[in-house]
């Protein structure tokens, strides 16, 4: 039967491989499932679309909308809204003792003649052909290890039966295994994808009214910075099991970072808020060690209220449950007039995108001064955003919502691209005696590309490799996995000839075994620590800490200098060199440049200037 070439429109799973699966280089879909599709497209002269093809899983949200006439890739126990009939089963399938099937929902937007006709083909479809498709799509184009003489017939079949069988295993293990990667060992919680698909089921129903999203947080970097990443993973995995133990048998809870979270049954969201507010008291009450106001609590966001966009839900609940723990109250609900700021950030989040694309974020250098001459040795790169609407913005609007919601890595290797220019600029005006230094935060620099992406970025200047310095933050709460790859990443971009500094040293737990365990080339000592040096136990500390660099041969740099006393106490303790607005303020680097190459290098009457 021709149709005339009618367009058809499919959903697809991007990651059922090798049934089917989203192939980035191509941007199509592939697989066993996408194959059989177009064979019976062109048999039946379908035009046979998969609507906007892409890494995320859009099956559940495109269903609900009535924007395709097929959705593929399915498992058995999954559930679409708008389906027509019962599911097209391709093929069964027993994988670890599990019974599972493969199948096609038919939407009701789809002609009534497209789903006879697809039915009507796979009926013709044997389980045979679907063996061998699947045995040619994971690599093996016939059976391994064959006896002479067994004929296709029973014994044959039996033996690709046991090799389907084994691959659909795997490909259940695998999906297993990332879904635990996602995990952290021992929590016992779901995982986030699996959440984020039940979000989207029930967002865009009628039973949304009778949900909530619930998110409780969990001041873990706050914690390991002060105590360290054991204590930080104890607190972790005791909210992980209070949110266990108190969940409804209908509730479904999965992490996210610092974030528990769980999407809760219950019509009234204020029984939702009780519940939460019960369960914040009981983590602050019962955690062993102790815990402060400040360090857990949670925000509530009713379905019926919410955005159907998971991301968008996800954020504005974790910025109310991050806004309790700042104001030391234990659960916060969403939508109030309290969220106003949380609303704005999403908005500037929405934005950010955007301004790197459009260069919008500025370069600021703000000076260092030798401890001795108070000359200009070197700068700092800093960010600003020119913002459209807002104006001018200071990092302290925008880095923590990048670092919040992962996307620092952006901002952080643009900013090495500027400082990379900057140097490139004043080595063309033969200027070889200043360094410029980099912020990055631990989530970059302990990535597992981040000294190859460093090192790209860098071989396209030719300033000297040394007048380029790193400065990564403390390692605070981190896994040895990832110490590990932040010791590498030290190791690699030092044996490229730039240098890397703790930043805001001294300010945690683990600053000293951060020390011994990675090679450094300098210390910036933490701002607090300069602030309270006034006192004798402040003095003691900061002289320990610098004789302790200068012996193992690193240079040390103070921030936050400020006054007289403090530029007497550290040169006293002969800190190599100061930083702080008694010196400079950030100056956008036009500016810093034409200062530099002025010759206008000695601030020593700043030293001594209080305006």
């Amino acid at each position: 039967m021709q149709t005339g070439g009618t367009i058809i429109y499919v959903a697809g799973n991007p990651d059922l491989s090798p049934l089917e699966y989203y192939d980035a280089e191509s941007q199509t879909y592939q697989g066993v499932i996408p194959e059989f599709l177009a064979a019976f497209a062109q048999e039946y002269g379908y035009d046979l679309r998969y609507f906007q093809p892409g890494t995320d899983d859009r099956r559940a949200e495109l269903a609900e909308n009535q924007q395709v006439d097929l959705i593929s890739g399915c498992e058995a126990g999954d559930r679409y809204a708008h389906v027509d009939g019962e599911p097209l089963v391709l093929f069964p399938s027993q994988a670890n003792g599990e019974e599972t099937a493969y199948a096609l929902f038919l939407t009701r937007v789809s002609p009534a003649s497209f789903q006879a006709d697809l039915r009507a083909y796979a009926a013709r479809t044997s389980q045979a052909e679907w063996t061998g498709a699947i045995l040619q799509s994971a690599g093996e184009t016939q059976p391994q290890q064959v006896p002479s003489g067994l004929l296709w017939g029973a014994g044959l079949a039996v033996l690709a039966l046991a090799v389907i069988t084994s691959i659909l295993a795997l490909l259940l293990r695998r999906r297993e295994k990332e879904r635990g990667a996602q995990d952290r060992s021992g929590d016992g919680l779901g995982s986030l994808d699996t959440l984020k698909r039940a979000f989207a089921n029930i967002a865009r129903g009628p039973a949304r009214s009778q949900y909530s999203l619930v998110c409780i947080h969990l001041e873990l970097d706050q914690t390991g910075r002060l105590w360290g990443f054991e204590r930080a993973r104890a607190l972790f995995l005791h909210g992980a099991q209070l949110l266990r133990r108190e969940a409804g048998a209908g509730d479904l809870a999965a992490h996210c970072g610092e974030d528990l979270l769980l999407l809760k049954r219950a019509a009234d969201p204020q029984e939702v808020l009780g519940w939460a507010d019960g369960v914040v008291r009981q983590l602050r009450d019962t955690f062993p060690a102790g815990l402060r106001p400040q360090d857990a609590a949670a925000g509530v966001y009713p379905l019926a209220t919410a955005s159907h966009d998971f991301q968008q839900t996800l954020f504005h609940v974790s910025q109310c449950a991050r806004a309790a723990c700042r104001t030391g109250q234990t659960c916060r609900l969403c939508g109030t007039d309290q969220c106003r700021p949380c609303q704005e950030r999403w908005e500037l989040l929405d934005d950010l995108s955007d301004a790197l694309e459009r260069n919008a974020f500025q370069l600021y250098v703000q000076f260092f001064v030798d401890a001795a001459t108070f000359r200009v040795v070197g700068g700092e790169a800093l960010s600003r955003w020119y913002h459209p609407r807002l104006g001018l913005l200071n990092p302290s609007r925008y880095v923590p919502l990048l670092e919040e919601t992962g996307q620092i890595e952006r901002l952080d290797l643009y900013g090495l691209e500027q400082a990379c220019g900057f140097l490139e600029d004043l080595r063309a005006h033969q200027v070889q005696d200043f360094f410029i230094s980099c912020n990055f935060s631990r989530m970059t620099f302990s990535a597992p590309d981040f000294a190859r992406r460093c090192v790209q970025v860098v071989q396209r200047y030719t300033f000297p490799r040394k007048f380029l310095i790193l400065e990564v933050t403390e390692s605070q709460q981190m896994a040895s996995c990832e110490m590990e790859r932040l010791r590498q990443n030290i190791r690699a971009v030092r044996e490229n000839g730039m240098r890397v500094i703790f930043d805001d040293f001294g300010a945690g737990f683990s600053s000293f075994r951060d020390l011994q365990a990675c090679p450094m080339d300098g210390l910036k000592l933490d701002k607090e620590l300069v602030d309270h040096m006034q006192t004798e136990k402040g003095q003691i500390i900061l002289k320990a800490l610098v004789e302790v660099g200068h012996r193992m041969g690193l240079t040390i740099l103070a921030e936050g200098v400020e006054d007289e006393r403090q530029i007497a106490l550290l040169q006293k303790l002969h800190c190599d060199a100061f930083q702080g607005f008694r010196f400079a303020v950030p100056l956008p680097a036009a500016e810093a440049k034409s200062r530099i190459l002025r010759g206008d290098r000695s601030l020593q009457d700043r030293a001594h200037d209080p305006g």
